[in-house]
């Protein structure tokens, strides 16, 4: 008798087996990279490297919403149409957002980023990810949070900015603690 597999589980597997394959080269020293993948699985190296945003990063995050949604590779992001170019844009800075909150996690400044419950995939493939309003989901500050006090007096009306004031700051501190010789990249 035949194995029933879910088409939700299928479709989420399938692109995940797209969107992961350029992380797949970069980080072959993960081999577990899948559609179950949360921020909160990866190595310290490996938020890091997406929380500076360099072009090898940008690159990554590109393939991962260009692959995932069937639309080519990252290279073929800037050749969209504009609509479709703008909406994978507001993906782009939500899942940015979602590796530096992850950052600020580790570090003990937010209890929890948004979304943060979902995988990788999950997430690229929701059609919420790609709205403006993504954009302004920030997490709430815990006390070790360099906004906190702030945060607490204007009772979270200016929390996306806030949080996001000390990103610098944040991945600064971060990368003091992940190890210089990452292997993450080899």
């Amino acid at each position: 008798m035949a194995d029933i597999i879910s088409l939700q589980c299928h479709k989420s597997r399938k692109a995940a087996d797209r969107g992961f394959r350029e992380w797949r080269r970069l980080f072959r020293s993960v081999t577990d990279i899948d559609e179950h993948t949360k921020w909160a699985d990866l190595p310290d190296e490996i938020v890091l490297f997406f929380c500076e945003e360099d072009p090898e990063s940008k690159h990554a995050l590109y393939d991962l919403l260009m692959g995932a949604q069937r639309l080519g590779t990252g290279h073929d992001l800037e050749a969209q149409a504009f609509d479709t170019f703008s909406t994978l844009m507001n993906a782009y800075f939500f899942i940015t957002d979602q590796a530096r909150f992850e950052c600020m996690r580790r570090l003990g400044w937010i209890e929890a980023i948004p979304r943060g419950d979902r995988s990788i995939i999950d997430l690229v493939m929701d059609s919420a990810t790609y709205e403006y309003a993504a954009q302004l989901e920030a997490p709430v500050p815990a006390s070790t949070h360099p906004a906190y006090e702030e945060d607490r007096q204007s009772r979270g009306i200016d929390r996306p900015a806030l949080v996001r004031k000390y990103i610098a700051q944040a991945i600064r501190l971060f990368k003091e603690r992940v190890p210089l010789e990452s292997s993450a990249t080899q």
